[in-house]
């Protein structure tokens, strides 16, 4: 009996390390990152301590204090970048077109962001419809803030909960 005890214990203190120090679930609740992810995808992410661990394309989870939640958006910005975005949506990373399969309809406010060091600039895959770094009151995000790097749809989740997006023309998404 005392070790059936001690196994379900130090299963209970392995699965928290696991999710506090190395991975966690995480489940897509809006359409702001459609096509690439939609709501009710249950998504395995793992945990980053540092900038450096983050990349340009990257999917992440992070927590955003200005919207009181965690949110899932792609880093567009690295610290020290210079991204500049044309009126049509188009995106330049320090003079270089960034090419974007993974964006249906490249839209969204122009704008120029000089991403500060120790900081990232993160919008959504569904620019349209998509409330990210481009309209929030601080664009750039601390490092810090980044949670998790989005690795892959979680194991045995069934395609059946995953809702579409519909016609997102209605409201943003954070």
């Amino acid at each position: 009996m005392l070790i059936w005890i001690a196994a379900v214990l130090g299963a209970i203190a392995l699965g928290l390390v696991v999710r506090h120090r190395i991975a966690f679930l995480t489940r897509v609740r809006s359409c702001s990152m459609s096509p690439t992810l939609n709501p009710g995808q249950l998504l395995l992410a793992t945990r980053v301590n540092r900038a450096e661990a983050v990349a340009r394309g990257d999917i992440v989870v992070v927590t955003s204090v200005e919207l009181g939640q965690m949110i899932i958006k792609r880093v567009i910005g690295e610290p020290g970048d210079l991204v500049i975005i044309d009126d049509h949506g188009h995106i330049q990373v320090n003079q270089v077109p960034l090419v974007e399969p993974y964006v249906a309809i490249p839209a969204g406010p122009a704008g120029a962001f000089a991403v500060p060091q120790g900081h990232v600039l993160l919008l959504g895959d569904n620019r349209i419809h998509s409330s990210d770094s481009r309209g929030w009151l601080q664009p750039f995000l601390p490092a810090a803030a980044i949670q998790g790097r989005v690795v892959g749809e979680a194991l045995g989740h069934s395609m059946a909960q995953r809702q579409q997006c519909g016609d997102p023309s209605r409201t943003r998404h954070p």
